[in-house]
Order: C-alpha cells, then sequence, then structure tokens
C-alpha cells in the first residue's frame, strides 16, 4: 500500500547512476545542470558503468547501494532505453530516501517500503526549458533531482503516481523442488550475482546440504570465502551485497562461463554423490 510519506530532511546528497559510461560527457552534463541549480550539492558515482539499457543491473545496483546513505539523500538513476516514449517519470520516497528514475522496474524495490509515495514528474517549471527527446536524464531527472536535494516537496512536482512492478523476471522461484534465479550483475572481478537473497536460499534449504549449478555447469555447494577453494576453482557464496554469487578464486567467472545477465542459476537440496 502507497501512504503518504515522512517529510525527511534533505541530506545534500545527489547520488547518480547511469549506462553512460564517463567518455562522452553525458554524466557531466547532468552535474552541470545538477550544480547550475544547486551549488553546494554533494555529487556521488553511484555508477556510469551498468551495461547499457540493462534495466535489471541497474536496478539491482540501485537497491544494493542506496542504504548506505544518509536518510534524505536523493538517488537519481537513467537505465532508460524507452527515453522519449510515453513512459513515466517518476520522483518517489521510500524509507526515508528519494529515487529520481523513469517508470520502467528502475524502482520496483520501492513496493518493498509500506511509507512509498511516488509522483508522476508532470510539472515542467521543474524541468530545463528545452528537453531533448533523447536525453531526459539531462533536462528532466538532473533538475528534478536538484529541486529535490533543494527541499521541495514531492507533491509539487507532478501528479500522485501508483508503482507498479516492472521487472518480474528479477524474483527467484521455486519449481520441482529446484531454486530457480538468474544472473542480473557481473562485477569488475567477473563474480556473477545473482537474483537469489540470502534469506531466500537458507529458507529453501532448510538447514540441509545445497548443490549449485550456473546454467549446465557444477558449481558446487555454499562456500564462505574465496580462499576455500583452490586457485582458479569455481565457487558459490553469499556475497557482499547479500545475494547468492558464482566466482572464480583468483580467476574472472563470467570469461570462464561466457555468462551474461540472465543465465539461469538453480539450487537443489542434498549433496551430489
Amino acid at each position: 500500500m502507497q501512504q503518504q510519506g515522512k517529510m525527511w530532511q534533505r541530506s545534500g546528497i545527489i547520488t547518480i547512476l547511469t549506462d553512460f559510461g564517463q567518455r562522452d560527457g553525458y554524466v557531466a552534463a547532468m552535474k552541470g545542470v545538477i550544480l547550475a541549480l544547486y551549488p553546494t550539492a554533494q555529487l556521488v558515482d553511484l555508477s556510469h558503468e551498468v551495461e547499457p539499457q540493462n534495466v535489471d543491473a541497474g536496478a539491482f545496483l540501485l537497491q544494493a547501494h542506496f542504504r548506505y546513505f544518509p536518510a534524505g539523500t536523493v538517488h537519481v538513476a537513467v537505465v532508460d532505453p524507452g527515453v522519449g516514449s510515453a513512459r513515466a517519470a517518476l520522483a518517489c520516497e521510500a524509507g526515508g530516501h528519494f529515487f529520481v528514475a523513469p517508470d520502467n522496474g528502475l524502482l520496483d524495490f520501492c513496493l518493498d517500503f509500506p511509507d512509498l509515495q511516488a509522483v508522476r514528474l508532470t510539472k515542467k517549471e521543474f524541468w530545463r526549458e528545452t528537453i531533448a527527446s533523447t536525453f531526459h536524464g539531462r533536462d528532466i531527472f538532473a533538475p528534478v533531482a536538484a529541486h529535490l536535494a533543494k527541499g521541495e516537496a514531492m507533491r509539487h512536482l507532478g501528479e500522485p503516481f501508483t508503482l507498479h512492478k516492472r521487472l518480474p523476471g528479477f524474483e527467484c522461484r521455486i519449481a520441482d523442488k529446484t531454486l530457480c534465479g538468474q544472473v542480473v550483475y557481473g562485477d569488475r572481478f567477473g563474480n556473477l550475482i545473482s537474483n537469489i537473497s540470502a534469506p531466500r536460499l537458507h529458507e529453501f534449504a532448510q538447514g540441509q546440504p545445497i548443490t549449485i549449478w550456473l546454467a549446465e555447469h557444477l558449481i558446487g555447494g555454499l562456500c564462505q570465502t574465496y580462499a576455500d577453494v583452490p586457485p582458479l576453482s569455481p565457487l558459490a557464496l553469499i556475497g557482499s551485497f547479500g545475494f547468492l554469487e558464482i566466482g572464480l578464486n583468483l580467476g574472472n567467472a563470467q570469461t570462464r562461463y561466457a555468462a551474461r545477465p540472465g543465465a539461469p542459476i538453480t539450487v537443489r537440496r542434498g549433496q551430489l554423490v
């Protein structure tokens, strides 16, 4: 249920998450717009190396990292393959934080917060005067983030909006006594992070040993550290994000298995004999 949120004092921090990379100046343009409106804002780059148009990966990174910032922080996320289309542009308040992003699944996790409120960004006085149909990150999301960080009330930015889940594939499921998930993100070390959370995994295991597979590749049981297996051997563990991930000790699992986001990960109770 989406309720009226508490008025949180703004932290003055704005995080930015995109799939723009750093080569072309798109991120700099967003920062310039923000700083022109709010010169003392503290800008933090969450990541700009999300795989282009990979909304799942962007949603995962935003959900994994926003909680480390103070309450009242504004998080602007732009992984937007539908830019310029009829998809809504949103601002949300949830869990004491503010989020500005397209309505494409980046903010699905906000539905877990009972204090969620959302608005569709319709008040053009909070946008740049000229809007490019291909760069809403600069022309809509960046200025709205600046106004929010300065203390603008959510209700002034647009019309009330009911958020719906857009990424059903992000959830794991149980089928034929098997926990089925998928790779949602590969980090720079080649670790393959799944959508299987630690609580979900432990609930499924019921205290029994488990066997983990990446597609047709047997990974083995659950480890505690990378050093639990010999160098260049595969392993599965609960990573720092709190999700099951597959790695290669002193190696790159993403390269070894040619695995990309969406690759299936399955967990079965019991050990192989």
